[in-house]
């Protein structure tokens, strides 16, 4: 009667359970991966704001200046907000955007942000009017 009862009853074995342990184990190791890859991607999405945020600041503050005074300008820094490093490039160029080697009134301004030990950056680039 014992032997009967436990064989009446429901339930897993033991093999049962380890196969499917092994089977969640295979399926799940590879979310992990892919939680450690959006980890990453939301880092790297970060550093990317903020150094286009610090470019477009950088590249505005060119903007408002006097045409004399960007000449003047630094050309590179820190960015106070992001702490991120910051270069300044300039040359005149002529109305059809071409480097020119004198002053015409126009002048191209790049500013680009590095991070990573410049690993990673992010130009951008806009003209300054003398006019």
């Amino acid at each position: 009667m014992w032997i009967e009862a436990r064989e009446s009853e429901a339930g897993y074995s033991l093999v049962e359970v380890v196969v499917a342990m092994a089977v969640l184990t295979v399926a799940i190791l590879p979310m992990v991966g892919m939680f450690e890859a959006g980890l990453r991607a939301a880092t790297a999405s970060g550093d990317y704001d903020r150094a286009r945020s610090c470019a477009g600041q950088k590249l505005e503050q060119a903007k408002s200046l006097p045409y004399e005074a960007v000449k003047a300008w630094p050309s590179a820094g820190v960015c106070e907000t992001s702490g991120l490093d910051y270069t300044v490039d300039t040359e005149f160029v002529d109305q059809d955007l071409r480097n020119v080697g004198e002053d015409e009134g126009l002048m191209k301004v790049t500013v680009t942000v590095e991070w990573d030990d410049g690993a990673n950056s992010y130009g951008v680039t806009g003209v300054v009017s003398e006019w």
